[in-house]
């Protein structure tokens, strides 16, 4: 039970590292395109910019849940990859299908996945709250 804790606390602090970086990144990169002061584009480069910013979003939380797979894997929890970034993806957004389950030896794991989604689902909504306040209602 220890192992899955520190593998857990582990894989989680890991995850919001990188998550928090790809934020950074992604807001350096809407403020590097920024938006145009004619407002016939506006329009045009908000949409753009929204867009961008949630692909970056999903991007990030893609390359989270293929993580959490990787580590299934590697402790042969799933045969298939598909299988193990599936549990992932199921796991991290709390949606929890509970077609697909750990062994007993590692279920606890699958809990931390689900945390760890919590925080960072919750970081990035309120990341994409604030890009939209700044794009949309111009507020600094």
């Amino acid at each position: 039970m220890l192992t899955q804790f520190g593998i857990g606390t582990l894989v989680i602090v890991a995850t919001i590292l990188f998550h928090v970086l790809g934020l950074v990144l992604l807001a350096s990169t809407l403020q590097r395109i920024g938006a145009p002061d004619n407002a016939d584009h506006r329009w045009r480069s908000t949409s753009i910019l929204l867009s961008v910013a949630v692909l970056g979003i999903v991007g990030i939380h893609t390359v989270e849940a293929w993580v959490w797979a990787a580590l299934f894997l590697l402790l042969g929890e799933f045969a298939t990859l598909p299988e193990a970034v599936y549990f992932s993806v199921v796991t991290s957004t709390t949606l929890g299908y509970g077609d697909l389950t750990l062994s007993d030896q590692w279920k606890i794991l699958g809990t931390f996945e689900a945390m760890g989604g919590l925080i960072l689902f919750g970081a990035s909504t309120a990341f994409l709250i604030r890009v939209m306040e700044r794009l949309l209602l111009g507020q600094r």
